[in-house]
């Protein structure tokens, strides 16, 4: 994925890490510490605490979803592209590469947007715009049908 920064903004390169997950469902506890950590570490600042509540538990999902479908060791890569305020995340089975297949590779990819709104004499709001795939399985939308 390339990632253009804004006209004028300095081209940074994104920080990435990549972290081993044990095996089953102890995967998922260590995620929620992995996320605060590596957003301290990028100096997020007070964006960092909000990011990782809304980060963690969707990768908690997809890491559960995951384990209960098959056991094995996942990895856990997180990429931060700073000048533009995106967080990916993907979860992925080691060892797999292009057309791995359902047994191996790519289980889930997570994009975090975020900044802040500005507010009239105030510092503004943070936000978050969060994108998964695949989606999380749910209940059905409610609205109208469209045919």
């Amino acid at each position: 994925m390339t990632v253009v920064p804004a006209h004028g903004a300095a081209r940074a390169a994104p920080r990435a890490g990549r972290w081993a997950l044990p095996g089953g469902r102890a995967a998922v506890g260590s995620v929620r510490g992995i996320v605060q950590g590596a957003l301290h570490v990028w100096g997020l600042g007070p964006a960092a605490g909000g990011l990782t509540d809304r980060l963690a538990p969707l990768i908690q999902d997809a890491v559960a979803r995951a384990a209960v479908r098959r056991r094995g060791s996942l990895e856990l890569r997180l990429e931060l592209h700073e000048p533009v305020r995106l967080l990916l995340g993907e979860v992925l089975r080691p060892g797999g590469g292009p057309g791995a297949g359902a047994e191996g590779g790519h289980v889930a990819a997570i994009a975090v947007t975020y900044g802040r709104r500005p507010v009239r004499g105030g510092a503004g709001d943070w936000y978050a715009h969060v994108f998964v795939w695949p989606p999380a399985p749910g209940p059905a939308p409610r609205g109208p049908a469209f045919g």
